[in-house]
């Protein structure tokens, strides 16, 4: 048993962060983890990889994982519940970096400069089919999740572009609600009202598929959809449908219900007006040492090392 606490890093984080955890911990990875310490292992830190049972029976001293970002759909929280152990995230770290990202899917939307440029590359003047695009403050933006990425959404929509915004969010406190923004108590007449919809909501067993065909179908016609929160939220194929309609003029997502997914997934149809991103959106230096200092300092006053660091 190594003398310091035993931190595994399952993914790349950023290097100060890595420094800082090393200063006082044993880190094993980033990397899989070698059999022979899985009795050392006291703390976890995970990007994307799963904790769950499998994983967690093959650790008997494990006390705190950490979630290198917000969202903990990828982490058995009832079983951490009981098993005693804790779960940190890093709620917000990333907003600027996921917000940056939303923002420049809705403006390819809207101005299509992927599609001319391919135009040009062909030997024609740009794609005359979308030469005209759409102003952001022409489009009428709803944010579905107003959360720490959906307030900075907001801030970027109103204040850059002067768009107007309104949100739907049923569990954000009042005393939260952004007043540039107009609070929609009622879902279906939120998404009545939209033709750009911002996706910020984390994957819940309730938001599990909640943009499927209804919903795509209450959107006003000719909408854009651009989801930079989870793949899972979203029905992938109705989606696909929707735009094959012309019901939806084109979406955009960073987030899939299966990752990587598979070449032959229906949104990546050649006939559809749709832009793909690997999972980036806190992938920015800034955005990622931010996260990554926070959950080191979370980690590391949870192993109570408080009086052995300077936090």
């Amino acid at each position: 048993m190594s003398n310091r606490p035993v931190i595994w890093i399952t993914e790349p984080i950023h290097a100060d962060a890595l420094d800082k955890l090393g200063a006082v911990t044993e880190i094993l990875g980033p990397g899989p983890l070698p059999e022979a310490r899985s009795d050392d292992v006291q703390a976890i830190i995970v990007r994307a990889n799963t904790i769950d049972k499998t994983l967690c029976d093959r650790l008997p001293a494990l006390r705190v994982v950490g979630k290198h970002g917000a969202g903990t759909d990828n982490i058995d929280l009832p079983l951490m519940a009981e098993r005693g152990v804790e779960v940190f995230k890093t709620e917000g770290a990333n907003a600027e970096s996921v917000a940056d990202l939303a923002v420049l899917h809705a403006m390819t939307l809207l101005r299509s400069p992927h599609r001319h440029d391919q135009a040009l590359r062909k030997g024609r003047n740009g794609d005359d089919g979308v030469r005209v695009g759409y102003e952001l403050s022409e489009r009428r933006a709803g944010i579905l999740g107003v959360g720490a990425i959906g307030r900075a959404v907001a801030k970027r929509l109103t204040d850059g572009f002067g768009a107007q915004v309104h949100g739907y969010d049923p569990v954000l406190p009042e005393h939260l609600w952004p007043e540039t923004i107009v609070r929609k108590t009622d879902l279906d007449a939120f998404l009545a009202e939209t033709d750009l919809l911002f996706l910020h909501l984390p994957l819940t067993p309730e938001t599990h598929h909640l943009i499927d065909a209804r919903a795509l179908d209450q959107l006003r016609p000719g909408a854009f959809v651009v989801n930079c929160a989870r793949g899972g939220i979203v029905d992938e194929t109705a989606l696909a449908k929707a735009m094959r309609s012309g019901r939806i003029a084109g979406a955009a997502s960073d987030v899939f219900e299966s990752e990587p997914p598979p070449p032959d997934a229906p949104l990546f149809a050649d006939d559809l007006n749709f832009i793909g991103t690997p999972h980036i959106g806190a992938s920015t230096q800034a955005g990622l040492r931010r996260t990554g200092m926070m959950i080191a300092d979370k980690v590391l006053n949870a192993l109570l090392l408080e009086k052995e660091v300077e936090l």
